[in-house]
């Protein structure tokens, strides 16, 4: 498993710690062994995982420099705030989710993995009221396949610190650079960053939009 993910890793030109491909590499195993017994995710190998799930989440890394605190909506697995809080040490991450066996996983793996308190996971269902849910004050907030952009950025924006930015993992359909503008100045925001990416070796093209609150 941390061969492959060296590998993949290598490919993108990142350099992680030994501790965080430790990490990663527990926490790709954990999953598929649990996701033998529930269904966490419809990947089913570590190459899929590692390709379209960890590598995924890890081109959310340029965004984040100077981040303190990301919030990871409807989290699934725990992608993309977990994988991110494994490879960045300076990072704290709450993930929310709310199906209840998802949670159990994300607990075990935050707890026995050694990353609590700094990887923290809340059992709701995310609806914007941050004082109520006892959610409030990021500095970033993401989510991948929670809700789609236009919806998701209203939403996220509940949770941020004054100057804090929305990250959305887009698809290639979501990609129109003026209708993330459009999206943008409607919300008090501006598109920041959009950058395009394909995931090797599928050729599966995803996008990154970085908003930031005005």
């Amino acid at each position: 498993m941390k061969a492959l993910l060296e590998e993949a890793l290598a490919a993108e030109g990142w350099a992680l710690s030994p501790q965080a491909l430790e990490g990663l590499s527990h926490y790709i195993a954990e999953m598929l062994r649990w996701n033998r017994r529930m269904n966490l995710t419809a990947l089913t190998t570590p190459e899929q995982v590692v390709e379209k799930h960890v590598v995924d989440s890890l081109h959310l890394m340029p965004l984040l420099g100077g981040t303190g605190r990301l919030l990871d909506l409807g989290s699934g697995a725990g992608f993309p705030g977990a994988a991110l809080a494994m490879a960045m040490p300076h990072l704290e991450v709450c993930l929310v989710e709310a199906s209840a066996k998802k949670v159990a996983f994300l607990k075990h793996v935050a707890v026995h993995g050694g990353w609590h308190p700094r990887l923290q996971v809340r059992h709701l269902f995310a609806r914007g009221q941050a004082e109520a849910e006892g959610l409030g004050g990021f500095e970033a907030v993401t989510s991948r396949a929670f809700l789609e952009v236009g919806a998701f950025v209203p939403l996220a924006k509940n949770y941020l610190k004054p100057g804090g930015k929305v990250l959305a993992m887009l698809g290639k359909a979501d990609t129109q650079q003026a209708t993330l503008e459009a999206l943008a100045a409607a919300q008090g925001c501006r598109l920041a960053e959009l950058r395009c990416f394909r995931l090797r070796p599928s050729g599966h093209e995803r996008a990154l939009a970085c908003f930031e609150v005005l």
